[in-house]
């Protein structure tokens, strides 16, 4: 999933399961391991961790959703593992301002301040933002929950 504003860009990758479908524990089963590229002016960062489980990638791809077909968004998005939020700040008939926390072990390498999360402020557009939905929707299709 690629969120792409004129200043920045966010990129997300499931690039698998982080454990065995035998694990005998449900979240441990669950969890993804994603890799992130970010962009903020002249910055790059790159990070690849365990990050979400699979219903937290369908729960992502409804956020998206609601925001994309309502033109506002839901409350801030939050996961059990605290590096990685989403919250729709703005948004108007064609353009969302989308700030991502990227936090802990995937704060982007730029940052000065470890003690702090980082909020990357990408603004998208509608069409772009449509986009991201569906390649979303493909990832998640490839990594389904796991009973």
């Amino acid at each position: 999933m690629l969120l792409t504003g004129q200043r920045s860009y966010f990129e997300l990758n499931v690039l698998g399961y982080e454990y065995d479908a035998a694990s005998p524990f449900h979240t441990d089963r669950n969890t993804l391991r994603l890799a992130l590229r970010a962009g903020w002016q002249q910055h790059r960062s790159t990070a690849s961790a365990p990050l979400l489980l699979t219903w937290e990638t369908n729960t992502l791809l409804a956020w998206f959703t609601h925001l994309l077909k309502n033109g506002r968004s839901l409350p801030r998005l939050q996961f059990s593992e605290p590096c990685l939020k989403f919250e729709c700040v703005s948004a108007t008939t064609d353009e969302f301002l989308i700030q991502i926390q990227m936090a802990y072990e995937v704060a982007p390498d730029w940052h000065q301040n470890p003690e702090q999360p980082f909020w990357l402020p990408v603004v998208v557009r509608s069409a772009q933002l449509q986009e991201a939905v569906q390649q979303l929707q493909q990832q998640v299709k490839r990594f389904p929950v796991r009973s």
